[in-house]
């Protein structure tokens, strides 16, 4: 177990964001359900990458939200670990309207669809709203910052859900929603202090945040994953 300068307990958080996948299909139409989606081959590759990126950290929980692509991911990830992997899903991703293809949303709203999560009310494309989904995921945090069998987590859940437990991380809650991107296969590393004692939350360090292995520094990536998805439905358009 790692100790803070203060005595404190500290815990390590390994957050990734499942391997690349596509929500839209070779008509250039949105799939009809995100849930069930598979990783691509490049999404496989990304696991495997990162697997052996991390193949000398040791793991003493893994946990996933059960959708499949972050079932896949974990056992790219996890390949050089012996390891039972839970499923919790609270983790799964925030859920739009699945009626939004008949709205004929503008798909400049589907690019920025975080833009407004902080707000009241706030509802991801008209589903499921941005402040129920923070409670949700956050009560799934909690549930593991209450097992004190683990020091190294490796949570492997998705680009939204990754966000909400940042921004609970950096004290921005749902203003940092949209601020805070993550790449696809990506790592986050946070640290979480508690009172040796009490247990008491004491203090949360972010030491990480969207590290990816086939693209470090970032060379490549420009659009978001939602502008990417608006990209590929533009391109239907035209």
């Amino acid at each position: 177990m790692r100790t803070a300068f203060d005595g404190s307990h500290r815990r390590r958080i390994h957050l990734f964001r499942h391997g690349d996948v596509s929500y839209v299909d070779d008509q250039g139409n949105r799939v009809a359900d995100s849930r069930a989606v598979p990783l691509t081959e490049w999404g496989n590759e990304q696991a495997r990458q990162m697997g052996d990126f991390v193949k000398e950290l040791s793991f003493d929980k893994a946990v996933v939200s059960g959708l499949p692509r972050t079932v896949q991911t974990a056992a790219g990830v996890l390949t050089h670990h012996t390891l039972d992997v839970e499923t919790i899903p609270a983790f799964e991703e925030i859920q739009a309207n699945p009626k939004r293809e008949a709205m004929n949303q503008p798909l400049v709203d589907v690019a920025y669809a975080f833009a407004r999560a902080h707000e009241p009310g706030a509802r991801y494309s008209d589903g499921e709203a941005f402040a129920d989904f923070e409670t949700r995921v956050l009560s799934g945090l909690n549930q593991l910052l209450a097992d004190k069998t683990w020091n190294d987590l490796a949570l492997v859940a998705h680009g939204g859900v990754n966000k909400v437990i940042l921004g609970w991380a950096a004290g921005a809650g749902l203003r940092g929603f949209q601020s805070m991107d993550q790449n696809t296969c990506c790592l986050n590393i946070i640290d979480v202090d508690t009172h040796p004692e009490t247990g008491d939350h004491v203090r949360t360090l972010i030491r990480g945040v969207n590290i990816t292995t086939y693209d470090p520094a970032k060379k490549d990536v420009h659009l978001t994953a939602l502008e990417m998805i608006a990209t590929r439905l533009q391109a239907k358009k035209d």
